[in-house]
């Protein structure tokens, strides 16, 4: 079963235009990874400081060894130098598709 992974990001004040751009060099790699099926960024409406990343994986097994990956790298040390506080993880198993 595919999952769908839902990472928020809350940016630190003026942070959002260089975190972006950080993003531009990763997420090829991140579509490019092995189970990724996509990625999307999205700004919270409600929030100019709060970044979504929605991907969805072949399984949480598939997104874990990518995350992995990116820690080992220190792609998640850099990211994490943009943030105010902590990054949320949400897994979400997709049931139905249409």
């Amino acid at each position: 079963m595919s999952v769908l992974v839902n990472l928020q990001l809350k940016v630190k004040q003026g942070q959002v235009p260089n975190l972006l751009e950080t993003f531009k060099g990763l997420l090829p790699g991140t579509r490019a990874y092995k189970g990724c099926h996509w990625v999307k960024l999205a700004t919270n409406v409600e929030d100019e400081n709060v970044l979504e990343a929605v991907s969805q994986w072949d399984s949480k097994e598939h997104y874990d060894t990518y995350f992995k990956w990116r820690t080992e790298t220190g792609a998640l040390a850099a990211l994490l130098e943009f943030l105010d506080e902590e990054p949320v993880f949400r897994f979400l198993p997709v049931e139905q598709e249409y």
